[in-house]
């Protein structure tokens, strides 16, 4: 009883904390889903260093979930796009949101929304200038006519992830559709991150991290990558995720590098990415992301 009582009380701390947060990323995502046109990332991107900054900032501000990057970055694909256009856009498509970031800053503060908004953009804007240099040389399995296209996707056909509820006319979402299908997409995810972080505070003794895998040495970043980049959750699960490893003794470090490598290996993503990309890029994308999230957690406790 002692244990639920823990649980519950940690729980409603939590949700009391990043509440106002949360609704203000939705409000800040049904914006942004109302007035920005599904059409615009295949018709106004290009190529080029200027395409992969300007893919990277829509993957960035663009709310969605990966139903909807995969079928955009499949027209900007066909559209003729460089492979470091599409790879930048689905890289950094679910490092950033307006709702991550709302509720980063909200459970863990301005340091670590600094740091995942600098890291994030700087990590896609690289993944896409090495895949279109890879691309222009012809590499092996990164030549224009070594990806595949995939073949269905659940969209409809102008590739929205909407049912017949809720797309409003010419295929315009309302701002209040919007809001509630984010509101149901990400609710249900984020609560259940609420419980996952409010079972490992309760369950897991204070300072026992820092004692069996230290708060920041070279077992914790292996150890933080390890779990993070195959545990997939949902945007927005992982920051109460991290937040209580950060109350549970774990670093700086590796908290944030668990924090980005929990959001960007969806299995389906990757599967369906694949097929747009080809497999040897996905392989180097993966690779890559390991790098990403150990670097970006060491040079994190570096300056934290």
């Amino acid at each position: 009883m002692e244990f639920f009582i823990r649980v519950g009380t940690e729980f409603l701390s939590l949700t009391l904390t990043v509440l106002p947060y949360f609704i203000i990323g939705i409000i800040v995502g049904a914006l942004l889903e109302t007035f920005t046109s599904k059409d615009f990332a295949s018709k106004r991107i290009g190529d080029g260093v200027g395409g992969v900054i300007k893919a990277t900032l829509l993957g960035a501000f663009l709310p969605g979930c990966a139903c909807a990057t995969i079928p955009m970055a499949r027209g900007l694909k066909a559209s003729g796009a460089k492979l470091g256009v599409v790879g930048a856009f689905i890289m950094v498509s679910p490092l950033l949101s307006p709702h991550t970031l709302f509720l980063n800053y909200g459970l863990l503060g301005l340091q670590f929304t600094v740091a995942r908004i600098v890291a994030s953009l700087v990590a896609a804007i690289t993944l896409g200038l090495v895949f279109n240099f890879l691309e222009k040389k012809r590499f092996a399995g990164f030549a224009p006519d070594s990806a595949v296209e995939i073949d269905s996707i659940s969209a409809d056909s102008d590739g929205n992830c909407c049912d017949d509820d809720s797309c409003a006319v010419d295929g315009k979402v309302s701002f209040w559709v919007s809001a509630k299908n984010i509101t149901l997409e990400l609710g249900k995810y984020f609560v259940l991150g609420l419980l996952i972080a409010s079972v490992l505070t309760a369950l897991i003794p204070e300072g026992a991290i820092s004692e069996y895998i230290g708060a920041s040495g070279i077992w914790a970043y292996i150890s933080a990558v390890a779990i993070g980049i195959p545990l997939y959750v949902c945007e927005g699960e992982e920051i109460p995720i991290a937040l209580s490893l950060l109350n549970l003794g774990l670093g700086p470090g590796p908290t944030f590098a668990f924090l980005l490598g929990s959001v960007g290996t969806c299995i389906p993503t990757i599967i369906m990415a694949q097929k747009i990309i080809g497999r040897r890029p996905m392989i180097f994308y993966l690779l890559f992301w390991i790098f990403f999230t150990l670097g970006s957690g060491i040079i994190f406790q570096a300056i934290w």
